[in-house]
């Protein structure tokens, strides 16, 4: 199948993971960046200036800026897209979230001569941005596409009542080549040893978190917007206990391995089902991740055979300092985590669903 994988340039590397597992199944891809038109590249760098002056801050733009800047790179954005398709000629449009995809470029698509199918993935809340701000145009570029499938099962009726036509659950997933476990004194070498691992953005949940884990020592945290708490744990946590605002991809599975657990705390975009990716990347990389209890995760992870789970976030700290005294059972359960997502949780695992639901 001829593929054209409309996604966006991120760190994390969701774009070129989902491409790579659909040529292993034999398609043709080509991907086109819609984030790296001129105009978002240009806000890009403004704002890692600006996070660079304000270190450990989280920047937030406001939602009607933002919102009308994407409007305005759309016009850009919809001339380059629909040259693109036009240069595939693909059978499948593939779209990973498309927030700055204008409905009319969509419907344009849908309208040329041999009209591909067009198809959505949402890793997260399709409709709000950061659970507070409403996207404007996702909700209107919804009937365009043949087939939406989303990470959370909650988001379904949202999508039907807004005109997607065929809905599919799709989680989110690991990506093996790179998240695996690696050689021991490789993993040492990397300098990124804890005793408690956490890698994400500051939310009010995750600060009660790491309170909850005062007193530990070695923790580790990576991740923006977290100096506000950490001036006010002053004195109850380790100085050193901020590492910096991110991690590059080939060194956050080290830092999971080097680590004796590694929490996981979803966003309030999670409510029925809906793993990060985290979740699953973790257990790739061979490390022990203790996670909050998300309901209906039971199909996909098994709380106390492949993940260990806390119920609250005042918990955590209990519960990290049970499986700190017990490596045999913290072992146990990264053995079969790892196990569990490279048999069921890769994106070629998901490409494959999603092809034979077209």
């Amino acid at each position: 199948m001829r593929v054209l994988l409309i996604g966006p340039h991120w760190r994390a590397g969701w774009t070129e993971s989902t491409r790579d597992a659909l040529l292993a199944l034999g398609c043709k891809v080509q991907v086109f960046y819609y984030n790296q038109t001129a105009g978002r590249q240009a806000a890009a760098r403004t704002r890692a200036r600006l996070l660079q002056k304000f270190t450990g801050v989280a920047l937030l733009t406001p939602n009607p800026v933002r919102q009308l800047l994407w409007i305005l790179n759309g016009r850009q954005l919809h001339v380059q897209v629909i040259a693109a398709v036009r240069a595939a000629q693909p059978e499948l449009v593939l779209v990973l979230k498309g927030e700055t995809i204008l409905p009319a470029t969509l419907r344009a698509i849908k309208r040329m001569a041999h009209a591909p199918l067009l198809a959505a993935w949402y890793s997260d809340n399709p409709f709000v941005f950061n659970e507070r701000d409403p996207y404007w145009l996702v909700p209107s570029g919804l009937p365009a596409y043949d087939h939406s499938f989303v990470f959370d099962r909650s988001y379904f009726a949202q999508l039907a009542a807004r005109g997607a036509r065929q809905i599919t659950f799709l989680p989110c997933a690991c990506d093996p080549a790179l998240y695996h476990p690696e050689p021991a004194e490789l993993v040492r070498r990397s300098g990124l040893v804890s005793s408690v691992c956490f890698i994400g953005t500051f939310s009010p949940a995750r600060g009660v978190m790491l309170e909850g884990l005062a007193g530990i020592d070695d923790i580790a945290i990576w991740g923006p917007g977290w100096q506000p708490t950490l001036k006010r744990l002053r004195g109850k946590l380790a100085p050193n206990i901020f590492r910096g605002e991110g991690l590059p991809p080939g060194q956050v599975s080290h830092a999971y391995q080097s680590a004796p657990i590694v929490i996981n705390t979803h966003g309030p975009q999670t409510k029925l089902g809906g793993l990060n990716t985290r979740a699953f990347e973790v257990p790739a990389s061979g490390a022990f991740q203790l996670m909050d209890y998300v309901p209906e995760m039971e199909p996909l992870l098994q709380p106390g055979h492949d993940v260990a789970v806390y119920r609250t976030p005042q918990e955590a700290g209990a519960v990290a300092r049970e499986y700190l005294a017990d490596p045999e059972a913290r072992q146990r359960i990264a053995r079969q985590g790892h196990a569990r997502v490279l048999a069921e949780h890769t994106y070629r695992h998901r490409m494959q669903t999603l092809l034979a639901a077209l």
